[in-house]
């Protein structure tokens, strides 16, 4: 089963009627609620009731999602935040969308933890990374250096946050019956690393998911941060629902067929019956989404 991200036709504009039509007009078979969605958008706008109608299904959404459009400069709150009101706000948000799911037959939910604020500036290792001044008396080697240490060092705080925050979403999603599937990051400003992921499945077995993201895994990749074949085997043994996407540099989530992947990751796709969310830029064409949905 392959499901079209909304990301690819975003519902603010026009309610999901584009979405919608282009799911049905290419096979999906539904519609994947993804980051550029909203609660207030879920509760007014003919989405979900519109792809129902069209014999689509809607079974997984990003968590958390917002209460309406986020205004210039503001971000969502975060569920690997170490402040408690955070990390509170953002599981107030992502109940929200539990709740809602529930409505629509959610039958699981990717949790996005959230961006890892560190002394090292992301942006200026990009910068650093598009200048190609990445060796090791260059700023941008020092720039990753500096990050990887204090994401180390931070570690047991980050995964604390984690674990208290699925403490929660769990017992939540299992009385709705939704699946969690948690999200990789793909560089040391995000959470969970592939290790966390690792020590989170052994804390919480088989109740946790992980979404299976080539592009996200291909950045790790492209910044030569280390993950083993053994660990992407584990992660790919235990995924739940891919995230068909690929990357370019230091950019995850462009249509599959339109960027790259590591080649190590080919051959560890996890099996055909894992439901596939395919992502892609607003830009893309209706005949490239076709393509990467056949694909």
């Amino acid at each position: 089963m392959a499901f079209l991200a909304t990301e690819l036709r975003p519902p603010r504009v026009d309610g999901g009627e584009a979405i919608t039509r282009l799911a049905a007009e290419t096979g999906a078979s539904g519609v994947h609620l993804g980051a550029n969605c909203d609660l207030d958008l879920l509760a007014r706008a003919p989405l979900v009731g519109a792809a129902l109608r069209l014999g689509l299904a809607v079974p997984t959404l990003t968590l958390p999602l917002a209460e309406g459009p986020l205004p210039a400069g503001r971000r969502l709150p975060r569920l690997a935040a170490a402040e408690r009101d955070e990390r509170a706000a953002a599981l107030a948000l992502a109940e929200r969308g539990l709740s809602a799911g529930a409505a629509f037959g959610l039958s699981q939910a990717l949790l996005d933890f959230g961006a890892v604020a560190l002394a090292a500036d992301p942006v200026t290792f990009a910068r650093a990374f598009a200048r190609r001044a990445l060796e090791s008396d260059d700023p941008g080697a020092a720039t990753v250096a500096d990050a990887l240490a204090e994401r180390r060092a931070r570690a047991p705080e980050i995964l604390d946050a984690c674990r208290f925050s699925l403490e929660r979403l769990l017992q939540l999603a299992e009385g709705a019956g939704v699946r969690l599937a948690v999200q990789v990051g793909a560089n040391p400003w995000q959470a969970p690393s592939p290790r966390e992921i690792g020590e989170l499945a052994e804390t919480f077995g088989p109740a946790l998911g992980v979404v299976w993201d080539p592009a996200r895994l291909s950045v790790l990749s492209t910044l030569a941060l280390p993950i083993s074949d053994d660990r992407l085997r584990a992660l790919a043994a235990s995924a739940t629902v891919v995230l068909d996407n690929d990357a370019v540099g230091l950019e995850a989530g462009y249509l599959p067929g339109l960027g790259e992947r590591d080649p190590r990751l080919v051959p560890l796709a996890p099996p055909a019956a894992v439901p596939r969310i395919v992502l892609g830029p607003a830009e893309a064409t209706d005949a490239e989404i076709a393509a990467a949905l056949a694909g």
